[in-house]
């Protein structure tokens, strides 16, 4: 009790002493509380934004790994060379439907349910318009030709310069498309679904605005035609529009223009080209002129290959009710024809399977690695990527760099605020020695004299702790904020600047390496705002701080005092 009180009384004692080591611990407490609202604001925002989210996932091919392959095959780093190898890969290791089918038939691990909890695809070509011009909002000219993309500098995954050869500028462009490109993407949807752009709501990207949505996967010859590209041609519900094949001009189909939808997207795909010149159908449509186009160019049938609005011919039938079945690969759906003539319109096939958490996901990553394996395959032959987890991290970009800047912010005040407290206890044991001599000479021990330091230092320090935690807690929002707008002002200012390589996967100088989780489409959302994120385990964190300070400069005090010796501090005072 005695070394209780005379702590206490030895506090009001050395006053301007203490208020010193109080002050010092404020402002340490009142910048960690506002750092570690910083790393719990970071982590509620993950959480809360992932909690039952659905997750939309495709898999794709490693670019890096067919890039790589297609070196060792050809023993050479030559990109105009590499070029048809891995184009030739791609094909090759491409997963057909049935493929992707068989990955919806997962479970999840610690139940029997179903891992997948929809699925759906759909199929894209690069085509020309025949009696419709592309939408182009730079161009002067009526007439619009196909963009070539100049040879630029960019990396290969070594990081190492290369020449990227000279190619068309195509939307969603792989590796095994560059080739001669149209000025339309035509896309086809196995479903409505499957049209995740789409929605009634004020925030979709895609709304219709006039007309009406064709049936799921019809096999009639109808499309929507975007806003820009419908005021261009003069379109209206009920025109029909002629395309082409851009690599046989003979080769023409039409489609009737049922809706007519607002993109309100402001991004371009990844070639470098206008959203609104992509036209959309169902699957069974894009399939059935995918069919003709072999028929037409490699002599398969006699039957013609230009197609009336709305037609249900027998060819389109077939790929309407063959959909679940057929064997279509992302660069070509018959690869033998595709080799016997490159003029064959060929689709691009895309899965998508829907996960409802991220748990989901992350067992699905697995389960692609594991059964590329028990194929015979490297496990890093096929990556899943997400655009919703790209998007949302991307979105939580500026948060994690706040985060990242306010952990080692908290570490080096951590680090200055020991030392400082050291430097202090040292000077106040120095300061206080004959105080300490008279004390041990009473028969007070050198054990309890140092508790009864340690008590003082501890109760100034905790004291002092959670005044900072009321005030950090206090000023941990706006602050938080206004650091988090400074943030998101410089994120965007760097996505702004950031040039993409047209043409090329990836963008960004043309580096063959897909990012993780794929890389972002559309608009991102930054998180610009956090609520109160102060809570008990802050508070706990706070105090955990509190003592460690308290025992770093009560220890040392310690050492020092126990180095004394009473007899020989008496006698040496002056």
């Amino acid at each position: 009790m005695f070394i209780l009180k005379y702590a206490l009384k030895s506090i009001s004692r050395s006053l301007g002493r203490n208020m010193l080591i109080g002050m010092i611990v404020f402002i340490i407490a009142t910048a960690a509380c506002v750092a570690m609202s910083i790393q719990k604001a970071a982590e509620t925002a993950a959480t809360q934004s992932l909690k039952n989210m659905n997750i939309s996932a495709q898999i794709n091919i490693d670019r890096g790994y067919v890039y790589e392959k297609a070196k060792e095959n050809k023993g050479s780093e030559d990109m105009n060379e590499l070029m048809p190898e891995m184009m030739s890969l791609t094909k090759e290791y491409t997963l057909t439907l049935d493929d992707m089918e068989k990955y919806n038939e997962l479970k999840k691990k610690d139940s029997n349910e179903p891992l997948i909890k929809d699925y759906y695809y759909n199929a894209s070509i690069s085509i020309d318009g025949d009696n419709i011009e592309k939408y182009d909002l730079t161009s002067s000219s009526t007439a619009t030709e196909a963009t070539t993309v100049e040879a630029t500098k960019m990396t290969d995954p070594s990081g190492k310069e290369i020449e990227a050869p000279t190619m068309p500028a195509t939307p969603q462009q792989e590796p095994q498309q560059m080739e001669k490109a149209g000025d339309f993407s035509l896309i086809g949807y196995s479903a409505y679904k499957a049209m995740e752009d789409f929605g009634e709501d004020d925030e979709s990207v895609c709304k219709l605005t006039d007309g009406e949505m064709f049936k799921d996967n019809t096999s009639d010859y109808v499309c929507l035609v975007e806003d820009n590209l419908a005021t261009r041609n003069s379109l209206k519900v009920g025109d029909k529009i002629k395309l082409k094949n851009p690599k046989n001009e003979d080769e023409t189909y039409e489609l009737e223009v049922v809706g007519i939808y607002k993109n309100s997207s402001s991004n371009t795909t990844a070639g470098g080209s206008d959203p609104s010149n992509t036209i959309i159908t169902s699957y069974a449509v894009v399939k059935d002129i995918e069919t003709k186009s072999d028929e037409t160019n490699n002599g398969t049938s006699s039957t013609s290959s230009s197609s009336s609005s709305g037609s249900k011919d027998s060819a389109a039938t077939t790929a309407a009710t063959e959909a679940t079945t057929a064997s279509t690969s992302s660069g070509s759906s018959d690869s033998s024809s595709s080799d016997e003539d490159e003029t064959v319109l060929n689709s691009q096939f895309t899965g998508t399977f829907v996960l409802q958490s991220v748990e989901d996901y992350n067992q699905f990553k697995d389960e692609v690695k594991n059964k590329a394996k028990a194929d015979g395959l490297d496990e890093d032959l096929y990556i899943v990527t997400s655009n919703d987890i790209a998007t949302f991290k991307a979105g939580l970009k500026p948060l994690e760099n706040l985060k990242s800047f306010a952990t080692t912010f908290l570490y080096l005040m951590l680090a200055i605020g020991a030392i400082v407290l050291i430097v202090i206890s040292v000077i106040s044991i120095r300061d206080r020695k004959y105080e300490i001599g008279a004390l041990a000479a009473m028969g007070l021990k050198k054990l309890k004299l140092s508790m009864m330091f340690m008590i003082e230092v501890l109760t100034v320090t905790l004291v002092a702790i959670l005044i900072g935690a009321i005030a950090g807690a206090a000023v941990s929002v706006p602050i938080t904020n206004t650091l988090l707008s400074a943030q998101v002002a410089q994120q965007t200012t760097e996505d702004n600047n950031k040039i993409q390589t047209p043409g090329m996967p990836g963008g960004g100088g043309g580096n063959m390496e897909r990012p993780e989780d794929g890389e972002v489409t559309g608009e991102v959302s930054y998180v610009t705002q956090v609520g109160f994120s102060v809570d008990i385990f802050v508070i706990l964190k706070m105090l955990a701080i509190g003592v460690g300070l308290a025992i770093v400069s009560g220890f040392t005090s310690i050492a020092f005092i126990l180095r004394y010796d009473p007899k020989q501090i008496l006698a040496n005072r002056d």
